[in-house]
């Protein structure tokens, strides 16, 4: 079974989005950090503090791959097409030394 990869290619920055849309609500949410229920409320704050921090750099770190990814792909996408015209421009060529080689 063939792939459309001409398809697939147009659409890549769909499949990225989509890609990513699902990354976001297929994870697993992070587990909350046990707190005491006598804790004293600087504690509280202190953990949940240090747990936004956690989920910010996570998030951070999410999109870069992300990004990366999509940059990946367009460079693919731009490498892809430039083979195609040289694959065009090499059936041309061909065909016309076929013509040439005939109608001599």
């Amino acid at each position: 079974m063939a792939l459309p990869w001409m398809t697939l290619l147009l659409h890549a920055p769909t499949v990225v989005e989509a890609a990513r849309k699902l990354y976001e609500t297929a994870r697993r949410p992070p587990a909350p950090t046990p707190l005491a229920p006598g804790a004293p409320v600087a504690a509280q704050v202190e953990s949940l503090r240090q747990a936004v921090d956690a989920l910010v750099e996570r998030e951070v770190q999410h999109a870069a791959v992300l990004a990366d990814l999509a940059r990946q792909v367009e460079v693919l996408r731009a490498r892809l097409v430039l083979a195609l015209l040289a694959a065009a421009t090499a059936v041309a060529l061909a065909l016309a030394a076929v013509g040439l080689a005939v109608w001599r």
